[in-house]
């Protein structure tokens, strides 16, 4: 696993598998200073680089820095599409 400190409040440490699909699973695990840590998964496109898996990793978690819950929509919203899930899970650690 790879650790990543870009700057702002997180440390990720990343690992990623290839699937079938041709996508990629991207698990993270989440250092906060102002919340405990959390990992969650996040699938990307072949052709998606670094830099742009961490972006949209660390805008979730900055949406989840002052929340004392984390709702999934994608759980509540069976049979509809989800228009602002980015494909993120994230679990508390």
């Amino acid at each position: 696993m790879e650790e990543y400190h870009v700057g702002g409040d997180y440390k990720l440490r990343l690992s990623s598998k290839k699937l079938k699909s041709g996508k990629c699973q991207v698990k993270f695990h989440a250092s906060l200073e102002t919340k405990k840590n959390m990992y969650g998964y996040v699938l990307a496109d072949s052709g998606e680089t670094l830099r742009n898996v961490v972006e949209k990793i660390y805008l979730r978690l900055d949406q989840f820095k002052n929340k004392r819950n984390a709702h999934h929509i994608n759980l509540y919203s069976i049979g509809q599409h989800c228009s602002k899930d980015n494909g993120i899970i994230m679990f508390d650690a």
